[in-house]
């Protein structure tokens, strides 16, 4: 796909936020909508549960004694569903994604010029100044 050739990793990651945010959204938009109203109600009584019995994750809102939301969902379709599209889609960003990103645009820094490879001058009168145990025991 040509949109994950431009993708740089802070875009995957954006991305998977946006999914995040989307999915919370849209699964728990009714709850959100419910506890806002209790929360607004002065005169109300109210309660929020969550519970998690035998794999099943279920939650429920209760407003002045009748049920104003009510969800549940098992652990392991939770799982799948917050980590397998990210993991989907960084999968075809990988797959998609050029090793050379934007390489033409990026200009090479310290890159040795032919004339900066040629010394100007000649070394002369460089010794080697390092002592070998080798070479001290057969000078010795």
């Amino acid at each position: 796909m040509s949109l994950f050739r431009r993708w740089r990793p802070r875009h995957l990651l954006l991305a998977w936020c946006a999914y995040w945010v989307g999915l919370i959204l849209v699964t728990l938009w009714p709850a959100i909508a419910a506890g806002w109203r209790m929360s607004q109600q002065t005169d109300g009584h109210g309660s929020v549960n969550a519970s998690m019995t035998n794999g099943i994750l279920t939650a429920n809102i209760i407003d002045s004694g009748r049920t104003a939301w009510t969800g549940s969902i098992s652990f392991l379709s939770l799982v799948l569903l917050v980590t397998v599209p990210p993991l989907l889609l960084w999968l075809v960003w990988l797959t998609g994604a050029s090793r050379t990103n934007n390489a033409e645009r990026v200009p090479l820094k310290n890159r040795a010029t032919p004339a900066g490879l040629n010394a100007p001058e000649p070394r002369i009168g460089i010794t080697d100044t390092t002592t070998s145990k080798r070479r001290a025991r057969e000078e010795s």
